[in-house]
């Protein structure tokens, strides 16, 4: 009887916490920027049906690569962060304290934001359907589709459940999400990888029971078995290795936020501004400590408890010297006979090491010019700087200063492997020689920008959102060069980048403007 009372009233609240986190979906926002883009993607398949065949497979790829890039940062700003704003908030004991069970608290919490998900993708089938009707697709390969992505979302929400309940903050969960699909991708792809190396090299026979099983791992991915399910024949079962593999996950999480639920919850209270790893002074490692602010307070400030201090400045070091490693390792893994043969030594593996620090770069500038404004925000300090004697665009700027000298090892390394190697050297000439590499540096320098405007309107999610609309915007343009043939060195172009600059240039005036104005409202 006790046992039958708790789960009705779990099932209630569930209900209850579930219809306060389901918006109406039709009017939603996100909503009309994926409707947006389908006819985005439909007029561009139009537009290049005359020049390439099967325009409603190139329109179903799109629209299924459109969502895989849209779930994958909705997993990171939305998943991530179901518990663990209530700890930020400390509400979460008062939930407790109510009676709620954690399956209630977990169903309720991450039920209607799941609900809000699948929904944005089912209102999408029927205008896919219109792929088939332009030729090139399948109602299986739809229905294979659009099976994988339900798998892929219950795997992100058990994922980001899972880290929302184990992390005490916001950012915490969501960079353990972001490393969670990094290893989503990187495990199957070496499993791929692998397996193709020992059979290439006579070490492993095709037919073995370990690659199988490597085969198997491989295909657990959704990023590699897009071709896949679009190849998909008739009358195969949609549920594929992917499928099933991706919804056992999200069960697995799921219940391990469960069975941990208690532990990680126990003390939920967390500290309004983390000191990261700071060390205080009674401790052995004095010098971590920030001590007294000896120069602009604002600055020192941003550097120490928003971008780490010292502590943090040595781990980023580390971490990109590991980089620099595992780009040699790759490299020389994947493309060791190839990359012997080019004009420069090691020209590949410095060429992917610049690459990959000029994504991480920019992904670690947008986290910490969004926390820059976000803390502020939310502990509501805006009052206070906007009543200090100090022009408020001196005061921003020295903030955005001590979090961009916190971030500075990641633009050390990459001016230093551009300027003082000769393979460094000439892949940054062949980038920047043309306007291409002009228009996709636009596009870093807006994620930014964009995050910082957005800390001032959203409570978590700023980063990502920001990184989904330069990416929107960046195969936006690229679309229209292709359907009107706009090569990559033309005049438009070089317009593009500029336009792209100057909505930087607006973000920042924009920052300006509307900080006053949120802080008369908090």
């Amino acid at each position: 009887m006790i046992w039958e009372y708790r789960v009705s009233r779990c099932i209630g609240i569930t209900r209850t916490v579930a219809a306060g986190r389901l918006a109406v979906v039709a009017g939603s926002p996100g909503a009309n920027g994926v409707m947006l883009a389908i006819y985005f993607w439909l007029a561009l398949s139009f537009a290049t049906s005359l020049r390439f065949g099967a325009p409603g497979l190139r329109f179903f790829r799109g629209i299924v690569w459109l969502n895989v890039i849209f779930m994958s940062l909705l997993g990171v700003g939305f998943f991530s962060t179901a518990i663990s704003e209530e700890k930020e908030e400390d509400t979460l004991g008062l939930m407790q304290m109510a009676g709620i069970i954690p399956l209630g608290i977990l169903f309720g919490k991450v039920g209607g934001r799941l609900c809000q998900a699948l929904l944005l993708i089912a209102v999408q089938y029927p205008f896919t359907l219109l792929a088939i009707t332009m030729g090139g697709v399948t109602s299986d390969q739809v229905r294979s589709a659009f099976v994988g992505l339900t798998a892929y979302m219950l795997f992100l929400a058990g994922l980001g459940l899972l880290c929302s309940t184990v992390c005490p903050r916001n950012r915490t969960a969501s960079g353990l999400m972001i490393l969670g699909l990094v290893a989503y991708t990187v495990v199957p792809y070496s499993a791929f990888e692998v397996r193709r190396f020992l059979i290439d090299n006579g070490l492993m026979s095709a037919t073995s029971v370990w690659a199988s099983l490597l085969w198997e791992t491989g295909t657990m991915c959704l990023f590699l078995q897009i071709n896949s399910l679009l190849a998909t024949s008739i009358g195969e079962s949609p549920w594929t290795a992917q499928a099933i593999s991706n919804v056992l996950g999200g069960a697995t999480c799921f219940l391990a936020a469960w069975a941990l639920f208690a532990v990680c919850t126990r003390n939920p209270t967390t500290e309004s501004a983390s000191r990261g790893l700071l060390a205080r002074r009674q401790g052995g490692y004095r010098w971590f400590a920030p001590g007294r602010p000896r120069f602009n307070p604002f600055l020192w400030k941003d550097f120490y408890f928003v971008g780490g201090g010292v502590g943090m400045v040595l781990v980023r070091v580390s971490f990109y010297l590991g980089l620099l490693v595992a780009s040699f390792l790759l490299t020389e893994f994947w493309w060791g006979g190839i990359g012997r043969q080019l004009q420069y030594p090691n020209q590949w593996a410095i060429g992917l090491y610049q690459s990959l620090l000029l994504f991480v770069i920019t992904v670690e500038t947008a986290v910490l010019a969004n926390r820059t404004l976000h803390e502020e925000v939310r502990g509501q300090t805006l009052v206070s700087l906007v009543m200090i004697p100090e022009s408020l665009t001196i005061i921003v700027y020295s903030k955005l200063a001590g979090t961009l000298l916190a971030g500075l090892p990641g633009a050390c390394c990459l001016a230093g492997v551009s300027l003082f190697t000769r393979a460094g050297w000439h892949n940054t000439g062949d980038f920047l020689d043309s306007a291409a590499g002009w228009f996709f540096l636009s596009h870093f320098a807006l994620v930014p920008n964009l995050s910082m405007v957005l800390a001032m309107y959203m409570r978590w999610g700023g980063v990502p959102l920001a990184i989904g609309i330069a990416i929107g915007s960046m195969v936006g343009w690229i679309s229209c060069f292709e359907a009107f043939r706009v090569g990559q060195n033309d005049g438009i172009v070089v317009i593009a980048a500029l336009i792209l600059s100057i909505a930087c240039i607006i973000c920042h005036t924009w920052i300006v403007y509307r900080l006053p104005l949120v802080a008369s409202r908090s």
